[in-house]
């Protein structure tokens, strides 16, 4: 069986992550958990851009703090996921977006990547940022996403119309 791990966004992985981010511009454009990278066509900025959310003294005014990390297949970047440990904190995080967004290259969809990295990424939560439940909440209807949160432990709270798209989020909390 493969091990994939989950790794920090390092300058060696570059070049796969603009592999990853041009399949997904290819694709469905969906770029749930990469912290803005359709907007970067230059790799190194967008990882500069990502460093700034790590510390209160730099990130943006209004957000929250978060960290983006990679899922690897050997050095190949198969997806994507930010964490924000203090989404409970944040008006617009603790309403939709949750602590954790993730995305899979979609070559390598249906093949359980999203459901390890999830459970890769809740150690971390437990472990490195002493977090005791996690909130992730997805579209209703994107099963594919739903089926995930749901092997990874996930309980259904309730729906929630997302304004920006006129869509209902349903959410889901997730106990470490």
């Amino acid at each position: 069986m493969k091990k994939f791990i989950l790794s920090r966004v390092k300058p060696e992985f570059y070049n796969s992550i603009a592999e990853f981010r041009q399949e997904i511009l290819d694709g469905d454009g969906e770029f749930d958990g990469c912290q803005q990278l359709d907007l970067y066509d230059d790799i190194e900025k967008w990882d500069l851009n990502c460093r700034l959310f790590e510390s209160f003294g730099t990130m943006p005014p209004g957000y929250s703090l978060g960290f983006q990390y990679l899922y690897l297949d050997d050095k190949d970047v198969v997806g994507m996921i930010n964490l924000r440990p203090l989404a409970e904190s944040h008006k617009y995080l603790s309403q939709y977006g949750g602590h954790i967004g993730y995305s899979v290259r979609p070559s390598r969809r249906k093949e359980g990547i999203a459901t390890m990295m999830l459970r890769d990424m809740l150690e971390v939560c437990k472990k490195d940022f002493s977090l005791s439940r996690v909130l992730i909440t997805c579209l209703e209807g994107n099963e594919a996403s739903k089926k995930v949160i749901i092997n990874n432990g996930g309980v259904f709270e309730g729906k929630i119309l997302y304004p920006p798209e006129d869509k209902y989020l349903e959410r889901y909390w997730i106990d470490l």
